[in-house]
C-alpha cells in the first residue's frame, strides 16, 4: 500500500459513503471487506505474539462486532486460544458472522456477564465493540465494559487491539465521549479518519496501522478532508540559498513582544526567527524590557517603543505580535497600530486575547496568520475552551471564516487551515508543553514569511519544524525540555539539503 495513504485524512462520513461506493464499484460485497478487516487484525496480533497466545474478543451488535466475530474464528484457525464475549448481533453481516462462529460449536460470553476474571488469564484483549461513528456518549453496559478493559489491561498486562476505531472515541473529534478503550493498537479501515490523529486520540490509539481493504485504488479518488503534513513541505520551500545572498534577500522580521516582566517570550521568539533564517529580526518592546532582550542575544535589533510603531512598521517584511505582550494600555495601542498595517502579522498569544475584544477587519492588502491554542481561539469565538476541545476542526474553520485569517490550531494533532487546504500535524512530542513553546512557534511563523515562503505553505511547514524540532529536543527525555531546547534543533531542520562536509 503506498505510503501516501496515511497522509490523506478523512471524516467518518467521507469513509462510509466512500468505502461502499468503492466496495460496489470494484464488485466486493460487504462481507468480503469484513473479512480482509479481520484479516488485517489477525496480521496485528501476529505480530504482537504468536499462537497459542490466548485472545479475549469483545463484539458489539453492528458490523465492528462483525469484525470481531469473524476474527474470532480466522484467530482459532491459526491456533489461538479464543474466547469471545458479545452483545446481542444487530446488523445482518453481524448475526451471519456470529451464527459462523457458533455453528463450529464454539461458544460466547453475553457482554453483560463479562467480568474482572475473565481478563485474568488473557495475553491479548480485541475491542470490536463499537467502532467508528458513536456521536453520544457512552452509558450503560458499553461504558461499563470500557471501564473494565481498560481496569483489566493495566492490572493483568493485557495488550488491546481496536479494531478501526477505540471504543468511546469520537472518530470525527478525537474526544473521548466521555471515556474511551486505551488501546496498545488501533487497526483502521479503509483510511485514516480525523478523530485518530487530533483532539485527545493519541492518548487512546497507539500504534495506528491503516488497512486499505484492497479498495484503495478507488477509494482514494476522492479529496480528503484534511491532509498529514510531512517532510516534503520542507523539501520544497526551503530550496538551498543562492551562493552570493546577503541578509536583505531573506526579510526583516518585526517581533512585537515583550511587556514588563515578559522579556523571556520575546527573547524565544526572535532567537526561533534567527534560527529558522530571517536576515534580520527586530524587536519592539516596552521600555523596561529593552535592555535585558538585548542582552539575551546580540544578533536581535532591540528598540524601546512607547507608542510611535510606524517607524518600524516601515522597515518590515513581516510583524508577528503577542509574546508577552501583556494587556496594558501599552499593549493594547500596539494591537490597534498593527491591526491597521498593511502586511502580513502573525498573531498570537496576548495580540489573540485583545483581538478577541475588539470589533476589527483585517486590511484587505494584509494576510493575517493565527497560531491560537484552544482557550486563546475560544475567547476569539466567544465561547468555552471544552466547546473548542469537543471540535477542534469547526473551531479552525469558525475562526479562518470570522478573521479572514489562517490558522493554526495548537494542540495534539495540530490543525491548519489556509486559503486552499487544510491539514493536520501528526508530529509533535508531550517536550512541547512548556512555557515558551508557543513563543519559538511565533518566531518560526515570522521567519518564514520574512523570507518569502509561499502563503499557503508558512503554517503547515511552521507546525512540521516545530513538532520535529520538539522530539529532537526530547531525545534526552521529554520530562524537562525546555523551549530554548527547541530553538537549538532547528537550524538543521530549515536546511533538509545541506549535508556538512567535515
Amino acid at each position: 500500500m503506498s505510503a501516501d495513504y496515511s497522509t490523506m485524512i478523512y471524516t467518518t462520513e467521507q469513509v462510509r459513503n466512500g468505502e461502499r461506493a468503492a466496495a460496489e464499484s470494484l464488485d466486493i460485497s460487504m462481507a468480503q471487506l469484513m473479512q480482509r478487516a479481520a484479516q488485517a487484525c489477525l496480521l496485528a496480533i501476529q505480530g504482537q505474539q504468536p499462537p497459542p497466545a490466548r485472545v479475549l474478543i469483545l463484539c458489539g451488535p453492528g458490523n465492528n462486532g462483525g469484525d470481531g466475530w469473524v476474527l474470532a474464528r480466522l484467530a482459532q484457525q491459526q491456533g489461538y486460544q479464543v474466547q469471545v464475549a458479545a452483545a446481542a448481533p444487530q446488523s445482518a453481516l453481524a448475526k451471519h458472522a456470529a451464527a459462523a462462529w457458533h455453528d463450529l460449536g464454539q461458544p460466547s460470553l453475553a457482554l453483560n456477564k463479562l467480568e474482572n476474571h475473565h481478563f485474568q488469564a488473557q495475553d491479548i484483549v480485541v475491542d470490536a465493540l463499537l467502532g467508528s461513528g458513536l456521536s453520544r456518549e457512552l452509558d450503560g453496559e458499553f461504558k461499563r465494559v470500557v471501564e473494565l478493559v481498560n481496569q483489566c489491561a493495566e492490572q493483568y498486562s493485557n495488550w488491546v487491539l481496536s479494531v478501526d476505531v477505540p471504543t468511546g472515541l469520537n472518530s470525527d473529534t478525537g474526544q473521548p465521549q466521555p471515556i474511551a478503550v486505551y488501546s496498545h493498537t488501533t487497526v483502521t479501515m479503509v483510511a485514516l479518519k480525523l478523530g485518530l490523529v487530533t483532539g485527545l486520540a493519541a492518548n487512546y490509539c497507539g500504534a495506528i496501522e491503516l488497512a486499505d481493504l484492497g479498495i484503495a485504488t478507488t477509494f482514494y479518488k476522492q479529496p480528503p478532508s484534511l491532509r498529514a503534513i510531512s517532510s516534503q513541505c520542507a523539501e520544497q520551500q526551503l530550496s538551498p540559498r543562492r551562493k552570493a545572498s546577503h541578509k536583505g534577500n531573506f526579510g526583516h522580521l518585526l517581533i512585537v513582544a515583550g511587556g514588563p516582566g515578559m522579556s523571556g517570550a520575546a527573547v524565544l521568539a526572535g532567537q526561533a526567527a534567527l534560527r529558522c533564517g530571517a536576515g534580520k529580526v527586530s524587536v519592539a518592546c516596552h521600555p523596561q524590557s529593552q535592555q535585558v532582550i538585548a542582552m539575551q542575544q546580540p544578533e536581535l535589533m532591540v528598540h524601546s517603543v512607547t507608542d510611535d510603531l510606524q517607524p518600524l512598521l516601515a522597515k518590515a517584511d513581516a510583524v508577528v505580535i503577542g509574546p508577552g505582550l501583556g494587556q496594558s494600555a501599552w499593549a493594547h495601542q500596539l494591537v490597534s497600530t498593527v491591526a491597521k498595517w498593511y502586511g502580513p502579522v502573525v498573531w498570537d498569544a496576548d495580540a489573540l486575547n485583545r483581538l478577541a475584544e475588539l470589533t476589527l477587519s483585517k486590511p484587505a492588502q494584509s494576510t493575517w496568520y493565527f497560531t491560537p491554542h484552544p482557550g486563546e481561539a475560544a475567547r476569539l469565538l466567544h465561547t468555552s475552551t471544552t466547546e473548542v476541545n469537543a471540535d477542534r476542526l469547526t473551531a479552525l474553520t469558525k475562526l479562518c471564516q470570522n478573521f479572514q485569517a489562517q490558522v493554526l490550531l495548537k494542540g495534539a494533532g495540530t490543525l491548519v487551515q489556509t486559503s486552499s487546504q487544510r491539514w493536520v500535524c501528526r508530529r509533535g512530542s508531550p517536550a512541547l508543553a512548556s512555557g515558551g513553546s508557543g513563543d519559538v512557534l511565533s518566531g518560526i511563523v515570522g521567519a518564514l514569511i520574512a523570507q518569502g515562503v509561499a502563503t499557503d505553505s508558512v503554517l503547515p511547514l511552521a507546525a512540521w519544524l516545530h513538532a520535529v524540532a520538539g522530539e529532537l529536543a526530547a531525545r534526552d527525555g521529554e520530562r524537562g525540555t525546555l523551549a530554548s531546547d527547541i530553538i537549538a534543533e532547528l537550524r538543521a531542520l530549515v536546511n533538509p539539503w545541506q549535508v556538512i562536509d567535515k
